[in-house]
């Protein structure tokens, strides 16, 4: 809880308001008002990071941080009396701001409690580190996770782990890995993963979720994660975790080595093949290939109008966490149909070709007519883009413009790293397009 909240603790609904707790019994017909509580504060503000270790204790932050003092404060909620203080802010880190008023918000954190023993955890928001300690606040372990991307920037405020939520055997945790600034910039592409601890400190399982969580709840009775997204408003998410389990041996053992678990998608799974259609083609994408995340279910039926034809078309994305690259895998298909019977469909392939040659932005560029019959082409080239940093990458791209069936056909594989790796897979792909009945006409 932080500043002002809700949250569900047992059979009582819990709001934190300023510096009053109130808890309301629930009830089948209604909920009933229970008690309230006045809670102690150094600064006379609201208490934050405050959460219930069971029904008379609760931990939270401490307001007047110092460098070197307490961080948490384990309070008896019914006498208002303060058991102990725990816990020692770490060293500032290069990018910090030595301010001893910014302390308490630069070393920004969220602890949770084991529901069987009381023992807590504390995860960093701006420090690639966690703390577990006992129900009395002793020190158990502190972990510095090792982390294979590390910040470009000694300026840069990284963020590395929020909204931690734990159960008596597991902690689930949302891991971001990335500059708060990437994050604010790159809300269309932004996807968390989830980690899952145990209370001795090993990383179990790592999953990359496949939207923009940035908040969640976990149910132990089904199993299932409930997230929402400050960037998606008005969508709840919900994950099955049994189908996402990392059944083989590749488990993460100790954080404290830097070790991380294999990382699987709980809804995308890498090996899994899709079929992509809609009332005008259908095709086999190649497995561990689809929709962009942010495609709706009216954008993959939606058709167009351009240059004397009815358009549709797709794009799929190689979603594999392994895959390190600005500009990743992509492939795109559009299918054209002649709006008119007196459509040219030669003199049309024949000027889209025409176009490519005229563009100076191409490098390499090499345009062939196809084989067998096939009236159209394929066109390679390479392209140089310059990302927001300054950095110049050079992309791979194969295109090809034919008629089948009597419509134009538009196939397009880019990439920048990976083209040769995907380029058979991508080709076979686009083989097994079928079309369907004909566009509004």
């Amino acid at each position: 809880m932080n500043g002002n909240s809700l949250k569900i603790h047992g059979e009582h609904l819990v709001v934190l308001s300023g510096t009053q707790l109130i808890k309301i019994k629930l009830h089948a017909e209604k909920a009933t008002w229970e008690e309230q509580h006045t809670l102690i504060s150094d600064t006379g503000g609201p208490i934050n990071g405050l959460h219930l270790v069971n029904d008379s204790v609760y931990v939270a932050d401490i307001g007047d941080a110092k460098p070197g003092a307490p961080e948490h404060r384990l309070v008896h909620l019914g006498r208002n009396e303060e058991l102990v203080r725990f816990g020692e802010y770490p060293e500032p880190a290069a990018w910090e701001n030595k301010d001893q008023a910014n302390l308490f918000r630069d070393y920004g954190k969220r602890t949770v409690a084991n529901p069987e023993d009381g023992r807590l955890a504390a995860f960093y928001l701006f420090q690639n580190q966690i703390r577990l300690y006992g129900g009395d606040g002793e020190l158990l372990q502190g972990i510095a996770v090792e982390s294979s991307s590390n910040s470009a920037s000694d300026e840069e405020m990284w963020i590395y782990r929020a909204d931690p939520f734990a159960s008596r055997e597991r902690i689930y945790v949302l891991y971001i890995g990335m500059p708060k600034k990437e994050v604010e910039e790159n809300s269309q592409t932004f996807r968390p993963h989830l980690e899952v601890w145990d209370w001795e400190g090993n990383l179990l399982d790592r999953f990359r979720l496949d939207q923009p969580i940035t908040t969640f709840t976990y149910s132990e009775e089904f199993k299932k994660l409930y997230g929402i997204s400050f960037f998606k408003e008005d969508v709840l998410y919900e994950y099955d975790l049994n189908q996402g389990v990392i059944t083989d041996n590749e488990k993460a053992s100790s954080a404290g080595n830097g070790k991380n678990s294999k990382e699987q998608d709980p809804i995308r799974q890498p090996d899994k093949k899709i079929i992509a259609e809609n009332d005008y083609f259908r095709i086999e994408p190649p497995a561990g290939w689809n929709y962009p995340p942010s495609w709706t279910l009216e954008e993959k039926k939606s058709v167009g109008e351009r240059d004397g034809l009815y358009l549709t078309g797709a794009t799929f994305v190689r979603e594999n966490p392994a895959d390190k690259s600005v500009c990743g895998a992509s492939m795109q298909l559009t299918v054209g149909v002649p709006k008119e019977e007196t459509f040219d469909v030669e003199e049309y392939l024949s000027s889209r070709a025409e176009d490519y040659r005229s563009n100076d932005q191409l490098d390499e560029l090499s345009i062939e007519k196809l084989a067998n019959g096939i009236n159209g082409y394929t066109i390679t080239y390479k392209r140089r883009f310059v990302d927001p940093k300054g950095e110049a990458y050079l992309s791979t791209n194969e295109h090809t413009l034919f008629e089948k069936e009597g419509r134009i056909i538009v196939t397009r594989f880019t990439s920048c790293d990976f083209f040769e790796r995907y380029k058979e897979v991508v080709r076979k792909a686009f083989q097994s397009l079928t079309l369907k009945d004909a566009m509004p006409g």
